[in-house]
C-alpha cells in the first residue's frame, strides 16, 4: 500500500508532522459539478488509509454542507486528521441544499474578531469537533 510523505511544520518548540499532500475538499460538496456524499466518504476514509491525514475544508464550502459532510468521517477518526479551515466570507442563506456554486451567495467579507469567533463556532458545531489544527 502507498502511504504519502510526511513533513514537520511550525515554529521550533511547537511543530507538527504533516502529510506533504493534503486532500482539498471543495470538490465534494461544491464547485465542480454533481456531488455524492456516499462516494465521498468513501474517498475520506480512503485518504485515512493510505496516510492523507491533512484535510482542508471552508464554511463556504457548500455553505456549511462540506463541514457536515466531514464530520461523517470525523467522528470515529478525529485524532488522526490534521484539519484545516477557512473563513471570512459573508454569505446569504442557500436556495438549493448544497448549494452548488457558493460564490453566487457572497455578500461580503469580514475579519473582524466577533465575526471570526462566531464562524468559527458554526464550524466546530458542524464538523463535531471542539478544534481545528489550523
Amino acid at each position: 500500500m502507498t502511504t504519502v510523505p510526511t513533513i514537520e511544520i511550525g515554529v521550533p518548540g511547537d511543530k507538527v508532522r504533516v502529510p506533504r499532500i493534503g486532500l482539498g475538499t471543495m470538490g465534494m460538496s461544491a464547485a465542480f459539478g454533481p456531488t455524492d456524499d456516499e462516494q465521498s466518504v468513501k474517498v475520506l476514509e480512503r485518504a485515512i488509509g493510505i496516510g492523507c491525514t491533512f484535510w482542508d475544508t471552508a464554511d463556504a464550502y457548500g455553505l456549511g454542507h462540506n463541514e457536515k459532510l466531514l464530520s461523517r468521517v470525523l467522528k470515529n477518526n478525529r485524532d488522526k486528521i490534521f484539519l484545516s479551515t477557512k473563513f471570512g466570507l459573508m454569505l446569504r442563506e442557500p436556495e438549493e441544499d448544497p448549494p452548488k456554486v457558493f460564490s453566487h451567495y457572497i455578500v461580503g467579507y469580514n475579519g473582524k474578531r466577533e465575526f471570526v469567533r462566531e464562524s468559527l463556532h458554526k464550524s466546530l458545531e458542524r464538523l463535531g469537533t471542539d478544534y481545528v489544527d489550523l
